[in-house]
């Protein structure tokens, strides 16, 4: 069976309606790429992706290290493998699969969660590290 790479956080954009939308809380505070690296490099973190038009979750791993995010992710019922580059741009995260542009995203940390927030302050994801 073929691998599949995908850029989980590209998908967003595939989609401009959704049910599953999530607020920023109050109380979430805006992450330097400092603060982003030292709460989640290389923990496992469970993401849930809520700007598309179905649920999209994943069990990923961000490593600055490697330049990358890896892991699996169930989408609409199929498990894929996950591989793409991690880099930055200014006070942003990006994620980019093998050929695609780079999507990238805010970082917000509320409590154990960390919020991915689009440049319209819409919430792409949710990922809780642990």
């Amino acid at each position: 069976m073929r691998t599949i790479f995908v850029s989980i956080s590209a998908a967003a954009f595939l989609t401009a309606m959704n049910a599953y939308a999530v607020d920023l809380p109050a109380g979430a505070k805006k992450a330097t790429m400092d603060e982003f690296k030292a709460f989640a490099d290389g923990k496992h973190v469970k993401v849930e992706i809520v700007d598309l038009e179905r649920p999209v979750t994943a069990e990923l791993v961000w490593s600055w290290k490697k330049g990358t995010i890896t892991g699996k992710a169930d989408v609409g019922g199929k498990t894929i493998d996950v591989k793409t580059k991690l880099t930055f741009k200014g006070d942003k995260a990006c994620s980019a699969g093998k050929g695609e542009k780079p999507s990238c995203h805010f970082i917000y940390i509320d409590g154990s969660k960390f919020y991915e927030v689009r440049d319209d302050m819409k919430v792409h994801a949710v990922s809780t590290v642990g």
